[in-house]
């Protein structure tokens, strides 16, 4: 069985508004396996895990296996309030001194310069909720080595294409042998169906990772928040929906 949170969104996209509208305890849904772009080191000596809101979600599971493990942890959790916030209580009772709630209501700010001002040896921050908590925690963890900071985003503005910067660029297509241009005003996704190549995506913001694609050649200008650093440096791979080409062609396995 998989439990699941959506917080409700009615400005979203529909998916949010449509959940809390008709899905009911006891309803069985048809869906598909999950895909992880952000995944627990298991063999960590110390993990630190930091959420923001419905942010809890994909680090309340990590902490769990973290507990399963005897893995030495803490979970830090903060919201505008405790009657704002999911699973509190069961997330106390699972965790009990590992776990600390930082309200604003309560005057608990969750101070993470204070938090991460000396980089532990071994352990790795792991942490999802609003961009500008993100953002806050790079800058906090700027003197930890590269990679301890681990971050997964339910919002970005990386992926907005404004064809009046942008220009086409083209892709070969190993496997099938075509060439296709991209314009300046489309996305390599849309480009991809409009040849008739199914590509798979989800989000279409460069924040789940279902659109990758594998890069045999040519330089990408990566717009995900999916992707390490070293991800990015090895340009093996890219983003369908939002990434483009910094010049030139791409040949992908296609």
């Amino acid at each position: 069985a998989l439990e699941i949170a959506v917080l409700h969104e009615p400005d979203g996209r529909g998916g949010s508004a449509w959940v809390h509208a008709n899905v009911k305890a006891g309803d069985r849904l048809r869906i598909r396996g999950p895909r992880n772009h952000f995944r627990l080191d298991e063999s960590l000596p110390k993990a630190i895990f930091i959420a923001g809101g419905i942010g809890i979600t994909p680090v309340s599971a990590m902490a769990r296996r973290a507990k399963a493990l005897g893995m030495d942890y803490e979970l830090h959790y903060s919201g505008r309030s405790r009657a704002s916030m999911a699973f509190v209580d069961e997330l106390a009772a699972l965790h009990g001194e590992r776990l600390h709630v930082h309200a604003t209501d309560e005057g608990r700010r969750n101070d993470l310069r204070a938090l991460l001002a000396t980089p532990v040896p071994g352990a790795q921050v792991y942490a999802c909720g609003p961009l500008r908590m993100l953002e806050a925690l790079e800058d906090c963890c700027a003197a930890w080595p590269e990679g301890a900071l681990r971050v997964e985003h339910f919002e970005s503005t990386l992926a907005t294409l404004d064809p009046s910067k942008e220009h086409a660029f083209e892709v070969e297509l190993k496997d099938s042998g075509l060439v296709i241009t991209v314009p300046p005003d489309q996305t390599l996704l849309t480009a991809l169906r409009a040849a008739n190549v199914d590509v798979q995506s989800d989000c279409e913001e460069g924040l789940c990772g279902s659109c990758e694609v594998r890069v045999l050649a040519g330089k990408v200008d990566h717009r995900d928040v999916v992707l390490t650093r070293s991800e990015r440096d090895a340009n093996t791979k890219m983003m369908a929906c939002c990434s483009r080409a910094c010049e030139g062609r791409l040949v992908l396995e296609l």
